[in-house]
């Protein structure tokens, strides 16, 4: 901003007054310096020198350079040393950044010190002693501003008179383009009451008419302006969805509370939000350069671990009355929970057709299974006084293998058609209880240590007792199978809200071998194991089981660290879920 006429004023005749005094006042102090700079020098010499003439009037003894030692100590002169053969055998130098072998490397070469202190020292040859003190320059400077600080008072006094005194002036002269000033600087402010009074007759009366009537006009375009402006923001505020607005150029000029919702509550990493600004802005520019609307689903890992968030990212352009393109506007939506649900949907889908078809061959399987076996026991009960040894392992190997197949169908019809859940009041510490006996044998081969957590006292859950059962042996019998020897199992129970509903949650953690991040999304699936001798339908049937009876299971996992399943268990809820049973 330029000067006002009232500071063209002022300022070159502060000018004019102040820079002599600051010379006049650089000339002092640099005198002033001259002068206590020789000054230490001269008193540090003059005592040097009364010092060796002392020395030289003392008689070479050992008695008489202790004394003389002792006496140099009593003067407790700062900066001080002796150097005896080289070796400081006294030292009152008080900066530790100071190197008795830079003292000694100045001595021998002769030349001045670098670190802002001047040498001086005599040297004493009957004792081999060198005498010195250091002048410390910064003290100088100190001592100078203590003898012109009155100069310093009187000028600045004589600066701040001057000064009132070309403000008084100034003021009765310009005091018309102050109040102009004023009343424009309340418009930038937004305050159109206060009227411009300057009460004069010349061409300031006639300025002062033409400005009261702009300020009423701009006033009322101001209102409308702010009017609009406020209901885009409220506008903008309310809506859920995350909006980004960019210039012709791409360079983001706006965004409301939604977009930094989404970042900080969802996201909340500095990583991932890069990621995600790098994504936006990319949408943005391709928008820029096809002219075209567009739309895509991005996923971006949240703050919670194995978890993703998906945004649905819409960019189209904006344009101005005259339909000219002026820059671009984003939004985007969290669909994640969309997105989940729609992966539950197509798991439940995809099980559901693997159920039908599981159930078809395992009833075709089953019927010639059971035929094998039968005719297989016949024929070894009608052979077997003509049987070997050899060939009598042969039929019960084949036995054996049909009735593993069996089993194995037993386990596809499990999966394909299970049982509909019988709801009812449980207790689930008791069938937890009742789950980890059944486990216990394979508990106590492999050494397995079982913590358990009551976080809730809360014990009575609405499920099939049952499968609630079924459930809890297959997940403990995967964690421990997961586990080496002497490992560690931890149970913790509480409560936990999901979906805005109440449940007991059951987490079962092991430090077993973990699972492939990429592989985590498979476990529910059939047949999917990583074990030669499983199945892979025991998370199936678990997944089942809990969807079931209206409940929901996570997993978590990492290699080599373990596995965390979290259980939720929906809670009694009493008169409520009495209601259910009479409908049931």
């Amino acid at each position: 901003m330029k000067l006002s006429v009232k500071k063209k004023i002022i300022v070159p005749l502060l000018f004019l007054i102040i820079m002599p005094m600051i010379a006049l006042m650089i000339l002092t102090y640099l005198n002033n310096n001259k002068i206590i700079n020789n000054y230490e020098t001269v008193k540090v010499n003059t005592e040097l020198n009364d010092l060796l003439t002392l020395l030289n009037k003392v008689e070479k003894t050992d008695v008489n350079k202790d004394f003389m030692k002792e006496y140099i100590k009593s003067l407790n002169k700062k900066n001080m040393f002796i150097i005896e053969n080289d070796q400081f055998i006294y030292n009152t130098i008080l900066n530790e950044n100071i190197n008795e072998d830079e003292i000694l490397t100045c001595i021998w070469e002769e030349k001045e010190m670098s670190n802002g202190y001047i040498l001086n020292y005599r040297v004493y040859h009957q004792w081999n002693w060198k005498i010195g003190l250091l002048i410390d320059k910064k003290e100088i400077p100190l001592k100078n501003f203590s003898m012109t600080g009155n100069m310093l008072l009187i000028i600045t006094l004589f600066v701040l008179f001057s000064l009132e005194a070309i403000i008084l002036i100034t003021d009765n002269v310009y005091k018309p383009i102050g109040i102009l000033l004023n009343g424009y600087k309340g418009i930038l402010l937004g305050n159109f009451q206060n009227k411009i009074d300057i009460k004069t007759e010349d061409e300031f009366g006639l300025l002062e008419d033409v400005f009261n009537d702009m300020k009423n006009e701009i006033a009322n375009r101001t209102n409308k302006f702010i009017q609009m402006k406020n209901f885009n923001e409220d506008l903008l505020r309310s809506i859920s969805t995350g909006i980004i607005t960019t210039n012709i150029d791409g360079k983001i000029i706006k965004y409301n509370q939604a977009a930094v919702d989404i970042f900080e509550k969802e996201i909340q990493s500095k990583k991932n939000n890069i990621a995600i600004i790098k994504v936006l802005l990319g949408q943005i520019m391709s928008t820029l350069q096809t002219e075209e609307t567009l739309n895509r689903v991005e996923n971006f890992q949240s703050k919670e671990e194995d978890e993703n968030i998906y945004l649905d990212i819409t960019t189209s352009l904006m344009k101005n009355m005259k339909k000219e393109n002026i820059g671009v506007i984003c939004s985007f939506n969290d669909i994640s929970n969309r997105k989940r649900i729609e992966d539950k949907i197509d798991r439940i889908d995809r099980l559901a057709s693997l159920g039908q078809l599981t159930a078809g061959l395992a009833h075709e399987i089953r019927n010639p299974l059971s035929g094998m076996k039968m005719s297989s026991q016949v024929l070894k009960k009608r052979v077997s006084k003509h049987l070997n040894e050899t060939d009598e392992k042969l039929f019960d190997a084949n036995i054996n293998e049909i009735d593993r197949l069996n089993g194995l169908i037993t386990d596809l019809l499990d999966f394909s058609k299970p049982n509909l859940p019988r709801f009812q009041v449980v207790n689930i510490y008791e069938i937890l209880e009742n789950a980890l006996q059944f486990s216990n044998k394979i508990i106590f081969e492999k050494n397995i240590i079982v913590l358990k957590n009551q976080e809730t006292k809360h014990a009575l859950a609405y499920f099939d007792k049952g499968q609630l059962a079924q459930i809890f042996l297959n997940i403990i019998g995967n964690a421990i199978k997961a586990m080496s020897k002497e490992g560690i199992l931890k149970i913790t129970v509480s409560k936990a809200m999901m979906i805005k509903k109440e449940y007991i949650c059951f987490v079962f953690e092991d430090d077993g071998c973990g699972i492939e991040k990429e592989n985590i999304s498979k476990i529910f699936d059939p047949f999917y194991t990583t074990y030669e001798t499983g199945t892979g339908l025991g998370l199936s049937v678990v997944h089942k089981l809990i969807t079931a009876n209206n409940g929901e299971i996570e997993v978590e996992s990492q290699v080599n660290v373990g596995t965390k399943i979290k259980l939720y268990i929906p809670i009694y809820r009493g008169e409520e879920h009495e209601e259910e049973s009479i409908n049931h």
